[in-house]
């Protein structure tokens, strides 16, 4: 007799992930009365793209341990 070995057949649950996913921010899938991304003036994405870059850029510095918290002498 074989014995079926997967861990659906002997009842192992795998612990949810950890990974954060990514979210697609410019699928056509968000509110309905939205306007598609293709849709919007040139402009108006760029002003968005540099918006979403500042934002991006700025949480990151402020999450940057500074030489104190190291424990890093200047």
């Amino acid at each position: 007799m074989v014995r079926n070995t997967t861990a659906v057949a002997i009842g192992v649950r795998r612990k949810p992930s950890l990974v954060a996913q990514q979210m697609d921010l410019f699928a056509s899938r968000g509110a309905e009365d939205a306007p598609d991304w293709a849709d919007l003036p040139k402009e108006a994405r760029e002003a968005l793209v540099g918006l979403m870059t500042q934002l991006i850029f700025e949480h990151a510095q402020a999450r940057t341990p500074t030489a104190v918290e190291t424990g890093h002498d200047r």
